[in-house]
């Protein structure tokens, strides 16, 4: 069985990440899902959260978050969709939580919307989670 599956990490503006890795973990809509070589079918949609490339022997490669999107898996592909994409070491977490300040008390569905995808960068940026890897 192959050691290695392609990943394609796609914005609307561009192609951010093309490779072969050994394992992808993304956030699905229900949970965390881990993709390994020979994944069996699936598309799903994607919460906002932290999208990690691991190489062939499980050694992390490179961090994301990805506000929403759809992914593809298939045996030998994974392909992910995402409405906003962002390495995980370009997020600054002192202006997140000042955007969080500014749109706490606003009320239109944009505004919740932007307040919940910050919320998951800040939590993303927290998570000792997937520190092991």
């Amino acid at each position: 069985m192959e050691s290695t599956i392609s990943f394609d990490l796609l914005s609307p503006e561009k192609l951010i990440f093309n490779d072969k890795v050994g394992m992808i973990i993304i956030p699905g809509k229900e949970g965390d899902i881990g993709v390994l070589p020979g994944h069996s079918k699936l598309l799903t949609s994607l919460r906002p959260g932290r999208v990690i490339a691991c190489g062939e022997s499980k050694n992390f490669l490179k961090s994301f978050f990805v506000s929403s999107g759809f992914a593809e898996i298939n045996p030998e592909k994974c392909i992910i969709l995402a409405e906003e994409v962002s390495e995980m070491s370009s997020l600054n977490k002192v202006e997140i939580e000042k955007q969080l300040q500014e749109l706490k008390n606003q009320d239109s569905n944009e505004s919740k919307q932007k307040y919940q995808i910050a919320k998951s960068k800040i939590e993303s940026l927290s998570s000792t989670h997937y520190e092991k890897l």
